[in-house]
């Protein structure tokens, strides 16, 4: 594999895992729109790990995989216990600050970042999306997979039948976050430089549009929806200069015509009151969340 084409295969494998990571939060029906700021959490947690500690970046990747997951359930509780205009307020707010952070933290660099950062390889990215995929297989076929389908579809219902919603919300919160963690950690160490303008509002819609575009119902439609995206500018270079108003014509014409995305179906209403009660009667004495 030659030099070029192993750093598209690096990316794409990157915004695979950046989607499936925003996915997870997804399944659950909540939408966060500050998503980059954990990818930078990621980025600079293992960046600041290999090249200040010399740590492997295996370990220094895991490591900014937890601190994104630990400020991702504190980010979580807080907002996911409010309406969905909140959340999106505090998410897209928590962003924006982590970034102002960053870029006046003269010890990462400010605003002209750290470098020097190598060590990705297509094996390490695909074994991290392997995992993943092999977590979100058992996730969607498993009785916490049913509980975030039923908040997804129905969250006063879910409610009603004992489902602990804010829990069940932040954990899977917590675990996007990770993933999202582990992924900027990739691309740091890809990239070799990153700045805090590379995880600003433009990245985080640009995570939302990977699992917009492959739609919500299924994990890999997020799959689907980042590879395309990735993919755009490449097959489309000629576009060079106007692939963000290629992007803003094709959500259109999608929303017009298929609005589930890519992947999923117009009318999923699996989750039902019958199934609903089934859960809640196997979830007796778990207790809620509030």
């Amino acid at each position: 594999m030659d030099a070029y084409t192993e750093a598209v295969v690096i990316k794409v494998g990157i915004a695979i895992l950046l989607a499936l990571g925003y996915w997870v939060t997804v399944a659950t029906g909540k939408y966060s729109f500050g998503h980059a700021a954990f990818m930078s959490i990621g980025a600079y947690t293992a960046s600041i790990l290999t090249l200040k500690f010399d740590l492997p970046l295996e370990l220094a990747m895991l490591v900014g995989g937890l601190a994104g997951a630990v400020i991702g359930a504190f980010i979580g509780w807080i907002a996911l216990r409010l309406s969905m205009l909140y959340l999106a307020i505090i998410t897209f707010a928590f962003a924006e600050i982590v970034r102002i952070l960053l870029d006046g933290w003269d010890y990462v660099g400010g605003a002209t970042g750290l470098f020097g950062m190598t060590g990705t390889t297509v094996e390490l990215v695909a074994v991290c999306i392997a995992v993943v995929v092999v977590y979100l297989f058992f996730l969607s076929r498993s009785r916490k997979g049913l509980s975030y389908e039923a908040i997804r579809e129905d969250e006063q219902a879910a409610r009603a039948c004992g489902l602990g919603v804010t829990r069940i919300s932040v954990e899977a919160f917590a675990v996007s976050a990770a993933i999202t963690g582990v992924a900027g950690a990739l691309s740091a160490h890809e990239t070799l430089i990153i700045t805090p303008n590379l995880f600003g509002a433009p990245q985080s819609l640009l995570i939302i549009l990977f699992v917009v575009l492959g739609g919500v119902q299924y994990f890999w439609g997020a799959i689907v929806g980042a590879v395309v995206l990735t993919m755009l500018p490449i097959w489309f270079d000629f576009l060079e200069d106007y692939y963000q108003i290629t992007y803003g014509l094709m959500f259109v014409l999608l929303m017009i015509l298929r609005p589930q995305g890519i992947v999923g179906r117009g009318t999923d209403r699996r989750i039902n009151l019958g199934s609903l009660r089934e859960l809640a009667t196997s979830r007796r004495g778990g207790g809620g969340d509030e």
